[in-house]
């Protein structure tokens, strides 16, 4: 994958779009819809991939059949800074199975990050170990999820 920044024009753009909407349609579908050639989108797509503008590709599962349906969001302030150990919580946060978003952000809090759980039990577990292995961890404030509104998790591009 590339750190560079890579160029997308309109064709790209379209595509991006597109693939957001269902990453299941061939390749002839979206070069139909772009207006290209079959291989020709195979190469934009590929090329997409190898720079790294696309980073996967997801199924969506309808939460009704998800093992663990509660939804916490959990706001984190940090006692401290320190790169090496903010970047070890990171990693932490990145590598658990539990967590389905997290981002650092600006204000009085540090990190936003969705965890998903069993129950209420597993939540406390879940935040005790995290407190245990991050002691840069000062306070977490939690949020439970009464109702999904709306998940879909797109980048809109403009296509003009």
């Amino acid at each position: 994958m590339s750190s560079a920044r890579v160029s997308l024009d309109r064709t790209d753009r379209k595509l991006l779009n597109l693939l957001q909407q269902s990453s299941l349609q061939t390749f002839q579908q979206l070069a139909d819809k772009v207006g290209i050639s079959q291989p020709a989108c195979h190469r934009r797509i590929r090329r997409l991939r190898d720079t790294g503008v696309i980073v996967g590709d997801v199924s969506i599962v309808n939460r009704a059949y998800a093992e663990r349906k509660m939804a916490i969001w959990v706001e984190i302030s940090l006692s401290s800074h320190q790169l090496q150990m903010f970047n070890e919580l990171l990693d932490v946060l990145r590598s658990s199975p539990h967590v389905s978003c997290c981002d650092v952000i600006t204000g009085d809090t540090d990190i936003l990050v969705c965890l998903n759980v069993a129950d209420m039990e597993e939540f406390r577990e879940l935040t005790r170990e995290f407190m245990r292995r991050c002691p840069i961890i000062k306070t977490y404030r939690s949020i439970a999820v009464a109702q999904h509104v709306k998940m879909q998790p797109t980048c809109v591009f403009d296509e003009t």
